[in-house]
């Protein structure tokens, strides 16, 4: 199969199924209200009404989520490394983190906001609190999963612990630590909408709000697509990054 066809094959079956739910949004606006179901038509016009808002908008949530993910998954790779480095980090790292994620973000924002302000820094700390959990429990559960036979083989050799670290584990435990990135990824745009909307600065949260405020429905309607169209953008980039890294370091 060629690439060509490859990728047809993977576009077409989304591809269809967006033109479906496109047809069935034009019949079903046609008969609604517009204040309850623009047409659209009228979505699309919101955006292109002001699309400086919206460019400018999905700039600042875009930091935000980068740099929420960059941040959440460097903290998670740190305590997945001392979660397997060491003998009782695993017992004292997971109850951890899995104790620190039970609480929503919306009951521990409030606090983080009155202690450091509502600024993009904090922001993307509030969204690296969502992400560095998936992170966290995906790697080290592929850290403490090696080939057997890979350990074995530099165990005839004399290998120091950190060379095994280094060349068996970390390489084996990619695929896991991108999986957990990958949901980070899709945590990170769902964390960022929501510390927008509890901070209101801007961003795509804050205009999700603005525009349910004032009943601008076209203008809700577009700003949770782009919303949408983010998330899923947002969660191919990283699974583009780990292609790129298990290919040149993975073992294959």
């Amino acid at each position: 199969m060629t690439e060509r066809s490859r990728l047809v094959e993977r576009v077409w079956p989304p591809a269809a199924v967006a033109v479906v739910l496109l047809g069935w949004w034009t019949v079903a606006a046609a008969s609604t209200p517009p204040i309850l179901l623009p047409t659209p038509a009228s979505v699309v016009g919101a955006v292109l009404a002001e699309p400086a808002a919206f460019a400018r908008a999905t700039a600042i949530s875009v930091m935000t989520a980068a740099g929420g993910l960059g941040l959440g998954t460097a903290f998670g790779l740190a305590l997945a490394f001392v979660a397997v480095g060491s003998a009782p980090g695993r017992t004292i790292v997971e109850p951890a983190v899995v104790g620190f994620r039970i609480a929503p973000l919306t009951a521990v924002a409030p606090l983080v906001l009155l202690w450091f302000g509502t600024g993009i820094p904090v922001r993307i700390l509030l969204v690296s609190l969502m992400t560095t959990f998936p992170v966290t429990v995906a790697s080290i559960d592929g850290l403490a999963s090696p080939p057997a036979s890979y350990l074995d083989l530099l165990a005839t050799v004399d290998a120091s612990s950190w060379q095994t670290f280094r060349a068996v584990r970390v390489p084996a435990a990619l695929p896991s630590v991108f999986a957990g990135v990958k949901l980070g990824a899709a945590l990170a745009v769902t964390g960022t909408v929501v510390a927008e909307l509890l901070t209101l600065r801007g961003g795509l949260g804050a205009g999700v709000w603005a525009a349910g405020r004032f009943v601008r429905t076209a203008e809700l309607f577009a700003y949770l697509l782009v919303i949408a169209l983010f998330g899923v953008s947002f969660y191919g980039a990283a699974a583009l990054l780990e292609r790129g890294v298990t290919r040149r370091w993975g073992h294959g």
